[in-house]
């Protein structure tokens, strides 16, 4: 397992797109639970099913694998210049509500 508890203050360059999420992406099963930067659950959720370009916070000036494949993963259709990956349902979370319920502290305690 990778590093855990990178900010984007801490992003490397990169040189080439990575396809697969990083060891601290928040759309990755692995994810540490709540580790979502500035924002919350829902904005990560609306984010992610936006047309905006996800920026990836550990390798700068790439775009986030895993917010990609999530993207294949609930059939939402990215526009160029979107990053298009293969749907992963084993790595990265399949819908909103399994997102939600792991980072989403809230849902937790309930």
């Amino acid at each position: 397992m990778g590093r855990k508890l990178i900010s984007s203050d801490e992003a490397v360059q990169g040189t080439c797109q990575h396809t697969k999420p990083c060891s601290d992406c928040p759309f990755s099963r692995e994810s540490l639970p709540g580790w979502l930067g500035g924002g919350d659950v829902d904005d990560w959720v609306r984010a992610a099913h936006s047309d905006m370009v996800l920026p990836c916070h550990v390798i700068d000036n790439m775009q986030c694998a895993g917010a990609a494949i999530y993207r294949r993963n609930v059939a939402k259709l990215a526009y160029p210049p979107n990053l298009k990956l293969e749907a992963d349902r084993e790595t990265v979370f399949a819908s909103p509500m399994e997102f939600k319920k792991h980072h989403d502290i809230f849902l937790k305690s309930a």
